[in-house]
């Protein structure tokens, strides 16, 4: 089996656990790391035992040392290094959200598609057995036709010091910054909301959307060179393509919830329950003859492999995995709409891409 070589385009915290989760799969190698800030990427070398360090991306691309990279660049550059990768014949794994808007995306999708190389979007909570094993079940109609969806993704971080001191932290006070390239609570953890959202129930439609920023207690709401305007917090409405109807929301204030992601799934026929703080591999369903009785049961999901061992498989079999570009640009496509519902008060189409 041949050995998959693997580069890291950005070393900051998420490259940590890219690095970590390459390693655990056989047969690959982690052989090159690119950062513009050079002392940081040799000392992410070094932690994670890389032969080769590079500063500018366009030299790791151009070097054969690697047949794929994961793009763990900030936002705004999400594109720039993705359509560069492509040209080179790299394949991608990219962070999430794909682009900083649908317009850079579609540049991604065509230059992916045009170097015919694989390409996915880094949606966490697809590592999920349960929502994997849900979504097949689901399309398979185990449930029915699905009515209503719910869907929330809340984290603490803003309240306590769960996670760290946001005061204290560039890694949290950019994620509050609309200059600092942010999108808020929207971007960063929606769009892993809006993605599950859509797995389990279908393409939207249509989008109503609110987005909420709250003062920090801190003067003007700014701390030092950051200005603290991004949303915090944002509830959607959701009509789905198939006719049925969604909420979500998702806040960073919601006090004694670490990193909460949940989803209730109601069909004609039945209901699927899932919960990430219970379980990443268990979910809960009411059908059949539990249906009258309101009866849910725990099912065990059958141990589905993870974004990244997808992503190395697929660089070996030739064949695209799902959550890829194309997904990555309709998840952007709602992030759009929810920000144009929030300025025009109303629903919003959807302009979703095709394949």
């Amino acid at each position: 089996m041949k050995t998959i070589r693997i580069g890291i385009v950005g070393t900051g915290g998420m490259a940590n656990g890219h690095a970590g989760q390459y390693r655990r799969i056989p047969r690959v190698k982690l052989t090159a790391c690119c950062d513009i800030d050079r002392q940081r990427a040799e000392d992410f070398a070094a932690r994670h035992e890389i032969p080769h360090v590079f500063t500018n991306p366009l030299d790791l691309f151009d070097s054969g040392l690697v047949d794929g990279i994961s793009n763990v660049t900030p936002d705004t550059v999400h594109a720039e290094v993705a359509i560069a990768a492509a040209r080179a014949g790299v394949h991608l794994l990219s962070e999430k959200p794909l682009a900083m808007s649908v317009e850079e995306g579609r540049a991604m999708v065509r230059a992916v598609r045009k170097a015919g190389v694989v390409n996915m979007v880094n949606f966490s909570f697809r590592d999920s057995s349960a929502l994997q094993e849900c979504a097949h079940r689901i399309a398979k109609g185990d449930i029915g036709r699905v009515m209503h969806v719910e869907g929330s993704y809340l984290q603490a971080w803003l309240p306590s010091k769960v996670w760290g001191d946001w005061r204290t932290r560039t890694a949290f006070l950019w994620r509050l910054s609309t200059q600092h390239g942010s999108m808020g609570t929207l971007g960063d953890i929606g769009c892993h909301l809006l993605d599950a959202v859509g797995f389990v129930g279908g393409d939207i439609a249509e989008i109503s959307c609110r987005l909420m920023n709250f003062h920090k207690g801190v003067p003007r709401n700014r701390m030092g060179e950051y200005r603290l305007d991004a949303n915090d917090s944002f509830s959607a409405t959701l009509l789905f393509r198939h006719g049925g109807l969604g909420v979500a929301h998702a806040t960073r204030w919601a006090t004694g919830q670490t990193n909460s992601l949940a989803l209730r799934i109601y069909g004609d026929i039945g209901g699927i329950r899932i919960d990430r703080d219970r379980s990443m591999d268990e979910y809960e369903i009411c059908a059949g003859k539990d249906v009258d009785t309101s009866t849910w049961r725990t099912v065990k999901a059958r141990r589905a492999p993870n974004t990244y061992r997808r992503f190395v498989d697929a660089i070996r079999n030739g064949a695209q995995e799902a959550s890829d570009f194309v997904n990555g640009l309709k998840v952007q496509a709602y992030l759009e709409a929810c920000m144009a519902a929030d300025t025009s008060g109303g629903f919003v189409k959807v302009r979703l891409p095709s394949r």
